[in-house]
């Protein structure tokens, strides 16, 4: 069960989270949530929020730096990661604000991604109609990638696969299926570039052993900086709903 926190006599919210595997009590920063305790399945509840809330007590200074470097990271892109009109989100990492127009179609235009009329009337439609665009958009942006990465390092994927992954950008399985998380399209294309590299590589190398970092660093000598400047950007891109 996860629920909210309403009585933290630290003054920071966070969600409490029972799991079975959990061994003892700990925190993290989850980049969507905040800050999480994790508490073993079996602690009751009143048990687990009175050890929960003395743990973070002690651990304040370290909760509040941690949350502190989240709010700076999530505002990195300058965007507030809201699919609703006049919501601000990443776009090949720049601000795009969502505006209505006399447009068929959704399109992008000085800064502004620009939705028909006729999606305004529910958020919920805007929100799914966006999420679809933003999906088409990865897929298009990632097949003009591999179309010139492929061949030059010498793989032929088998499939691309778009999705929403939540605990890793990419990954290249043995069937040469190559699967993406459609919030790259929000990221700089360098990373998005990066992750296309990365990925191609493990058709060739599995593991991140000294063969496949060659083979990258062939292609993309800078591809772990870029990797570096994706992890800064995470928070701001798994903001967007």
């Amino acid at each position: 069960m996860v629920r909210v926190s309403d009585q933290d006599p630290t003054q920071i919210p966070y969600t409490l989270v029972r799991s079975p595997r959990a061994r003892r009590l700990s925190l993290h920063i989850d980049p969507e949530r905040g800050l999480e305790a994790v508490v073993p399945a079996r602690i009751g509840e009143a048990r687990a929020r009175r050890e929960v809330e003395a743990f973070i007590a002690e651990r304040a200074r370290w909760v509040e730096r941690s949350l502190a470097e989240l709010r700076e990271r999530r505002s990195a892109l300058g965007t507030d990661g809201r699919l609703v009109l006049g919501g601000l989100i990443p776009y090949a990492g720049r601000a795009h604000r969502i505006r209505a127009g006399a447009v068929a179609v959704i399109s992008v235009a000085g800064g502004e991604i620009i939705v028909p009329e006729k999606m305004t009337g529910s958020e919920t439609l805007l929100r799914t109609r966006m999420t679809t665009w933003l999906r088409r958009r990865a897929r298009s942006v990632a097949e003009q990638m591999i179309a010139v990465y492929a061949p030059e390092m010498r793989v032929q994927p088998t499939r691309l696969r778009i999705a929403d992954q939540s605990s890793r950008w990419g990954s290249a399985s043995a069937d040469g299926t190559i699967s993406l998380s459609w919030r790259l399209v929000m990221a700089p294309p360098s990373c998005f570039e990066a992750v296309i590299v990365h990925e191609l590589a493990h058709l060739r190398a599995r593991g991140h052993g000294v063969r496949f970092r060659q083979i990258v660093e062939r292609h993309l000598p800078d591809e772990s900086t870029r990797m570096r400047e994706l992890q800064r950007l995470t928070p701001a891109l798994a903001a967007v709903r």
